[in-house]
């Protein structure tokens, strides 16, 4: 039977429009329903597998968009809080018992939404089962897990001064997202204890082992609050807290989400194998008409993209005092294996940290090999991008490192170790080179970010010499950029750098929020693989880079 996706809206308790999705496969009343909220920062577009799993194994499921939050219902998330996404669980649950009247009722939370459901489910009985996957109990222990830094802590001892903070889990958010969760009681694993001592219902929590960001011991603790004795708690081996990108661990949670559900509201004990599954082709179909909504609202265009750009490269400066991003840089320059008296085209190369690292590696090559300078053949570097501000920065840093490492070194001139030209234009275009033009390209972590992937590729294989290398990386799904902040506060005690190094992270979940809605596409090693293949790349290596973030894929023509 196929699954029916019915958009659908209704007021909250504020007047304000909720958005969702009704997914059945037969309407009726009187259905086994769940309600799943989304996490924070998500849409309900980002439950809808695990919505299809429960549909396909008999429930009604509404997923729906938070107000004051990311997607299509009413508000802006600067103004987002706890006290409003729990009011919105409320007013969902009302619609769903007026227009449904569901025999028994679920609510499945990720991450943030489950401690938003434990509060809801503590004042309303109508909750009968909650199911939490990557649970975040402790929200003050998580926030310092991500930014080494106790922001709940601050605020508490009055010594945060702002009006906005620019980054909680990548969105720039008012102070009042702090003050209500302090307020209303969300923000502390004491909070949660003290919701869970009111609620008398089953509870079952599936954990990441691997979570950087929750600590198990601390769920355990939580659940151990609650009255109720039917409690499960499963750890989910070898994953983060972005399940999504180990394929093998989303089956193994689906299934186990639909057997806990069966479980606890229908009595009904299954076991995994018979646990059905919804057909690639109903999810993939119904995740592109998710997707184009989402791009409605986000609605791409040229201007909007270089304004975009110039201030999250303005923001990304910092990153190249990030080791993990410049063991990244030696890596790309070890694939391509540039050699004297190549040609080679930074695809794509924002504030030109390449063409920097270029010249240290070679002035390195140089010493250790004893070359005379007047025989060294200079490598001609191309650096191409569409945002003019920062081609001039590049140009103007490696300007300067040419004289400051000629000066230095007492080098004259005449003798050149890197020419660098720079060129204006967009790869959403054809590229204004000539056939076979470079030995060497480089596209780093910008092939995600143009419309036609495909395309783009090509035109960059079109002026590549036969037999040149291509490095191409991206980040891989649902990257969690907040591991490279953790990295760099570990080196740094500079207040100035923390403190751009979180406005960096609250530019990367504008990114992320594009990736959802499909503007943006990351690359799993699977896919970077296979645009590459589709090109006639031979001889493709593949790499997992920047601190496991980022998929590399090289190649010759």
């Amino acid at each position: 039977m196929k699954i029916t996706s019915q958009i659908i809206s209704y007021p909250n308790h504020l007047n304000k429009t909720i958005v969702a999705y009704y997914d059945y496969i037969e309407q009726g009343l009187n259905k086994p329903f769940f309600i799943i909220p989304p996490a924070y920062g998500e849409t309900k577009k980002d439950s809808l597998k695990l919505s299809y799993f429960l549909v396909k194994n008999g429930f009604h499921v509404l997923r729906y968009d938070a107000t004051f939050h990311v997607g299509e219902s009413d508000g802006d998330m600067l103004e987002s809080d706890f006290e409003k996404m729990k009011e919105d669980l409320l007013s969902t649950l009302d619609f769903v018992e007026h227009e449904f009247k569901p025999c028994v009722l679920g609510v499945a939370g990720t991450s943030l939404g489950i401690r938003v459901a434990i509060k809801a489910a503590s004042q309303d009985k109508r909750i009968r089962f909650l199911l939490g996957l990557v649970p975040i109990m402790d929200v003050r222990s998580s926030l310092r897990a991500i930014y080494h830094e106790d922001v709940i802590g601050e605020i508490l001892a009055g010594n945060y001064k702002g009006k906005t903070i620019d980054d909680i889990m990548g969105f720039e958010v008012s102070v009042d997202f702090a003050l209500s969760a302090i307020k209303h009681k969300y923000h502390d694993l004491e909070s949660t204890q003290e919701d869970l001592k009111g609620i008398d219902i089953p509870i079952a929590i599936i954990v990441a082992e691997n979570d950087p960001w929750i600590k198990s011991a601390d769920i355990k603790k939580a659940l151990e609050s609650a009255t109720s004795g039917e409690k499960q708690f499963l750890v989910v081996p070898n994953t983060m807290h972005q399940i999504n990108e180990n394929p093998e661990a989303v089956l193994f949670v689906m299934q186990q989400c639909v057997m806990l559900a069966k479980q606890y509201l229908l009595n009904t004990f299954i076991p995994a194998q018979d646990v059905l599954i919804p057909a690639p082709e109903e999810l993939s179909s119904q995740w592109l008409i998710e997707e184009e909504r989402l791009k409605l609202l986000l609605k791409k265009n040229l201007e909007g993209e270089k304004a975009f750009w110039e201030k999250y490269l303005n923001k990304f400066l910092l990153i190249n005092k990030s080791e993990d991003y410049r063991d990244f840089l030696r890596e790309i320059l070890r694939l391509l294996e540039v050699r004297q008296g190549e040609r080679m085209l930074d695809a794509g190369c924002g504030n030109g940290h390449l063409g920097a690292w270029l010249i240290e590696f070679f002035i390195n090559q140089i010493f250790k090999e004893k070359i005379a300078w007047e025989k060294f053949l200079p490598i001609e570097y191309i650096g191409l991008d569409f945002v003019e501000s920062r081609l001039k920065e590049g140009m103007l840093k490696h300007m300067n490192m040419l004289r400051r490492i000629y000066r230095e070194l007492c080098i004259r001139e005449r003798y050149k170790i890197v020419i660098y030209r720079y060129i204006l234009a967009d790869l959403e275009f054809s590229l204004p080179f000539h056939d076979a033009t470079f030995d060497k390209i480089c596209c780093n972590l910008v092939i995600s970010y143009v419309r036609d992937q495909r395309k783009t590729a090509q035109e960059l294989l079109r002026v590549l010499k036969p037999g040149g290398t291509i490095v191409i990386s991206s980040l891989k799904p649902y990257a969690d950029l907040s591991q490279i902040y953790r990295d760099f506060v570990d080196q740094t005690e500079n207040k100035e750098e923390l403190e751009e190094a979180r406005k960096l992270l609250s530019a990367a979940g504008r990114i992320r929020q594009k990736e959802g809605a499909g503007i943006y596409h990351f690359f799993s090693e699977e896919e970077l693989h296979e645009l590459l293949t589709s090109c006639q790349v031979r001889n493709i290596r593949a790499f997992r880079v920047f601190s496991n973030q980022a998929n590399v894929m090289a190649g010759e023509k």
